[in-house]
């Protein structure tokens, strides 16, 4: 093996604190992993090794809501991630380190904005229930495309499918445990596929994959401190905190890159 063990260890370290964050805020693992370890290592490896932890993270969560989920929610989507992953996978193959860098940045900005905007200010929310607005199948394909590309490009899937959620959660079309439930399928399939794509590219290599099965566990610990954290700090002004530091973690993230290229 020819990693590193200060790289591994603080991969590791990354996971769990992103299993943490995204238990209790109910976002930020791939904001977190993908925001955090491409600081100390190189871009395109944080990606497998959050890859490969997110299936597992993604699993979990789904196991704890399987009574909820519904195929049908899961299956539009997932038409269109099909389209979507190979278009990610071949820009991710054509970046450089800094240029994906840069567009792992400006995404996490996009997905600070848009959880921000959807999760934690209620004009926003008020303002979609007013609408009474239900995307229609073609939307939620084109979320799934869109998310695919994001996914398979920097491993950051989130932003499209979390506006598609919002619109159908505050409609009153999705309840919290059904969303909870069509989320987890969709980006854990999204990360399988992912996965095995890179696979298959021959971009996963056995280091890689052991660093991942250290970091593994720590999805599972984060869980457990989940629990202890929960109960001391407000949902809501932790959530706050989340989306502060990652705002933080992309302007670092672009202000250390932007000059390189």
């Amino acid at each position: 093996m020819t990693a590193n063990w200060v790289t591994t260890g603080l991969s590791a370290v990354v996971i769990l604190v992103a299993s943490v964050v995204h238990g209790i805020a109910g976002f930020g693992f791939a904001q977190v992993s993908m925001g955090m370890m491409p600081l100390f290592r190189s871009p395109s490896s944080a990606s497998i090794i959050f890859t490969a932890t997110a299936v597992v993270s993604n699993g979990r969560v789904w196991w704890s809501v399987r009574d909820a989920f519904d195929w049908r929610k899961w299956i539009v989507p997932v038409g269109g991630l099909v389209v979507g992953m190979p278009l990610g996978i071949y820009v991710f193959s054509e970046f450089d380190e800094t240029q994906m860098r840069v567009a792992i940045g400006g995404v996490l900005v996009l997905a600070v904005i848009i959880v921000g905007a959807t999760q934690q200010l209620d004009a926003v929310t008020d303002w979609i229930e007013a609408r009474d607005y239900r995307p229609g199948k073609i939307v939620g394909a084109t979320a799934g495309l869109l998310a695919g590309v994001f996914g398979g490009a920097v491993a950051v899937p989130g932003p499209p499918m979390i506006v598609y959620g919002a619109f159908m959660s505050a409609s009153g079309f999705w309840s919290d445990e059904e969303m909870k439930a069509t989320f987890t399928a969709f980006f854990g399939t999204l990360m399988l596929y992912r996965l095995g794509s890179l696979t298959y590219a021959g971009s996963v290599t056995t280091p890689l994959m052991i660093e991942a099965a250290i970091a593994i566990p720590m999805v599972f610990l984060g869980a457990w401190i989940e629990v202890y954290i929960f109960d001391h700090i407000p949902e809501r002004i932790f959530q706050w905190v989340v989306l502060l530091l990652l705002t933080v973690n992309a302007i670092i993230l672009l202000y250390t890159s932007v000059p390189e290229l």
